[in-house]
């Protein structure tokens, strides 16, 4: 998944308080207060996102929480990807899109792009039977038809999720803390609901 990390200073004296709780507690309040801030950050991120020929990038956005076992949670938001993944796990354009690619040139005559990828992609269907590809003829069968690419022009990256992190990185993390300092309370009266429970239990 792409994504940008931060530190979060000026909260040690809320960190020391959840630090005095059972590990079980620290971790629900940290992980429930990470969540809550990262997940107002897809759609942001989606709204920012081309949507494309097929779709696959923006619909790849969303968050992921990372439990540590101990008390840390991180948040991660930006393009899940997944090997044979649905298409919420397809962003694997993401670093193109972003950062953009160079020209490329194919070994050889031209690069072949057979019709089954026409039928995924439209926007190669339509290079199908075109000047420099190759379309229906009595001696080709379907199967065979394909376009051929002598080149692939390149593209300069938008740039636009890193320009989003660092303009919205410093409200995140005042947001996080606050957070963070209203989970603390919260926090405390489940630990003190617990051992009232577990004394209880005792007796």
């Amino acid at each position: 998944m792409a994504k940008f990390t931060a530190t979060v200073e000026g909260v040690e004296e809320i960190l020391r308080g959840f630090s005095r709780l059972s590990k079980g507690v620290q971790r629900k309040y940290l992980a429930s207060s990470v969540r809550e801030v990262v997940k107002a950050a897809v759609p942001e991120v989606k709204a920012l996102t081309p949507k494309g020929p097929t779709g696959n990038l923006r619909r790849s956005v969303g968050l992921k929480l990372e439990r540590k076992k101990t008390a840390t949670a991180v948040g991660l938001v930006g393009y899940r990807i997944k090997r044979g993944g649905s298409n919420t796990e397809k962003g694997f354009h993401a670093y193109w899109s972003e950062e953009g690619v160079k020209d490329r040139y194919p070994q050889g005559r031209a690069l072949r792009l057979p019709l089954k990828y026409g039928r995924k992609y439209p926007y190669i269907k339509n290079l199908i039977n075109v000047p420099g590809g190759v379309g229906p003829t009595q001696n080709l069968a379907m199967e065979t038809w394909a376009a051929y690419l002598r080149s692939v022009r390149g593209y300069t990256g938008s740039g636009k999720f890193q320009r989003w992190a660092d303009r919205n990185l410093p409200r995140m993390k005042e947001q996080l803390v606050g957070k963070l300092a209203a989970n603390l309370g919260k926090a405390i009266a489940e630990e003190e609901r617990r051992l009232i429970r577990k004394k209880q239990g005792k007796k």
